[in-house]
């Protein structure tokens, strides 16, 4: 299990290991559950490197804000993390500090309705203020976060490797009737990498940028710059998104406008090294450099797991 599954969304609840039932009979479960909080992992410029926040539902602004590393899981072993928490100057939690340690949880082959989970332990590494007066450092928590089933805007940010083709129905390579000599990038209309950003949950940003050489009425500088916006799938159905691109003033897509439609493929209950892939089609709004404008062809982007 790769650690570019950890970025997203997570439900935290942190536990007393050390609690014993009472004769609280009514009460158990909320006496055994420390806290409840909502975990916002990203990945950051070192593909190992973990960054995000922590907020707890219902209590005063402060929030933790998260530092880490991840390690990827080797011979089988499960990848792991460690982060640490740090207060907010001039909020309520302004000079508390936790760290945290733990790994995914297996994703078991014959599994119904998994989802992605962190285990492991926090330590409170600072007293501060709480109740009583104060909360004393060196007391260790259980816990258990649980992944979202969020929308398509937590699994964008990354690069994905893009590839337009012509919308041709005849055959190409390997039916009858073949055409003599097929030309490099037969199919082919663009090859490209996608880099995204999100910017809210339902807004992303990013860029386009040509891998040169590759298709064709491509500019030899300039990429195009792009903004959409994502619509959660209702049900079962995946999310979707739609994205404008605009090419950059002084650069050779000045001009240019391209508009992006489509959406996250599924991910397979029992596939095997699924990577995210965004399938779509494109249009160009604005005729450039010869090529005219209204024409659609599909796409596909797949994901690429940050380099080690």
């Amino acid at each position: 299990m790769s650690t570019w599954e950890l970025p997203g969304l997570w439900t935290h609840r942190s536990f007393n290991p050390a609690y014993v039932w009472g004769d609280q009979t009514d009460q158990r479960e909320l006496d055994l559950l420390v806290a409840e909080a909502e975990v916002n992992l990203k990945g950051a410029v070192d593909p190992l490197a973990l960054e995000g926040t922590i907020e707890w539902p219902g209590v005063p602004p402060g929030g933790l804000d998260l530092n880490g590393t991840a390690q990827p899981g080797v011979g089988g072993e499960l990848a792991s993390f460690e982060i640490t928490g740090s207060g907010r100057p001039g909020t309520n939690t302004a000079g508390w500090e936790y760290r945290y340690e733990g790994h995914l949880t297996r994703r078991w082959p014959d599994g119904i309705n998994q989802v992605p989970t962190l285990v492991g332990s926090v330590i409170r590494v600072k007293d501060h203020n709480g109740s009583p007066p104060r909360s004393p450092a060196g007391v260790v928590y259980s816990f258990i976060a649980v992944k979202h089933q969020q929308p398509l805007t937590w699994e964008l940010p990354g690069s994905w490797i893009y590839r337009s083709f012509h919308n041709w129905a005849r055959y190409v390579y390997q039916t009858a009737p073949q055409i003599a000599q097929p030309r490099a990038h037969e199919l082919i209309l663009q090859d490209a990498v996608f880099k995204f950003e999100t910017r809210t949950s339902t807004t992303l940003q990013g860029a386009i940028e040509w891998n040169v050489g590759h298709g064709r009425n491509q500019a030899t500088g300039g990429g195009l710059n792009l903004n959409g916006t994502v619509q959660p799938g209702a049900a079962d159905e995946p999310s979707t998104f739609e994205i404008v691109g605009t090419g950059r003033p002084g650069t050779d897509t000045a001009g240019w406008e391209y508009r992006y439609q489509g959406h996250e493929t599924r991910r397979w209950v029992r596939g095997i090294e699924q990577l995210p892939a965004l399938v779509g089609s494109v249009i160009r709004v604005k005729a450039h450099a010869g090529a005219p404008a209204g024409y659609v062809a599909p796409f596909i982007a797949v994901k690429q797991p940050p380099s080690r």
